[in-house]
């Protein structure tokens, strides 16, 4: 027999059955994620970068204090037991390098760069092919859990205009692959847990066969909005 099912979406006949079902906006979660995490008062970060280049991999790892509006603290530490941390508090930045302890305080040529949460998120304006996956619990608070491309075409229009790059670091940039995984909080749309997965060239295109380098960060966010105090050394 024939039966009729109405719901919000519309009525629909059915044999035997239909469902009418409806998932997350994943472009709608992912503009409130990038909005919720770059406007949080503070936070709390542990990353871990793994890159390969010219078969050689190499893994560095980073924690960061943020507390607003100015304040911002990060000590990154690479396999060879060297580190360097800084601690910038409005326009004064203080740096210190485990080379400049064992040098008795002589002058280092290390540098410490760390990128503003702000440059971080940036990718996340231009991903295309979005795929929910299943969702997950970071830190006990459900997540929605998804990954995308990053539409590089559109990355390096923006990067061209707000850097000024020169045209052969756009190339590089065109040709580069960059996908980004996921988690953001159900209930405050902040971002646990992303992971970026980058290939880039290394070579020369038209030279022969290419060589290709791979980089993979994965940033672990907690302790939003928590009281956090960052002074000077």
């Amino acid at each position: 027999m024939r039966k009729y099912l109405i719901t919000g979406c519309i009525v629909f006949l059915i044999m035997p059955l239909v469902t009418c079902s409806k998932g997350p906006n994943l472009r709608e979660v992912t503009t409130k994620a990038h909005i919720a995490t770059g406007e949080a008062r503070s936070y709390r970060m542990k990353g871990t970068t793994t890159y390969t280049s010219e078969g050689e991999t190499h893994e560095i790892v980073s924690e960061e204090e943020f507390a607003a509006p100015d304040r911002f603290r990060a000590k990154i530490s690479i396999e060879t037991g060297q580190w360097c941390e800084v601690i910038k508090i409005g326009d004064k930045s203080y740096v210190r390098t485990s080379d400049e302890l064992e040098s008795g305080g002589g002058k280092s040529d290390a540098t410490c760069v760390v990128l503003p949460i702000v440059e971080v998120l940036e990718p996340l304006d231009s991903l295309i092919d979005l795929e929910q996956l299943p969702d997950e619990g970071i830190d006990g608070v459900d997540c929605l859990h998804y990954r995308g491309k990053v539409d590089m075409d559109s990355l390096v229009e923006k990067t061209g205009m707000a850097y000024q790059q020169t045209q052969e670091f756009l190339e590089v940039m065109r040709r580069t692959s960059i996908d980004i995984e996921l988690w953001v909080g159900k209930d405050d749309y902040l971002i646990r847990q992303m992971i970026t997965r980058i290939r880039f060239p290394e070579s020369e295109p038209g030279t022969g066969e290419e060589e290709w380098g791979t980089q993979t960060n994965i940033m672990r966010f907690y302790d939003f909005n928590k009281p956090i105090a960052i002074e000077p050394p």
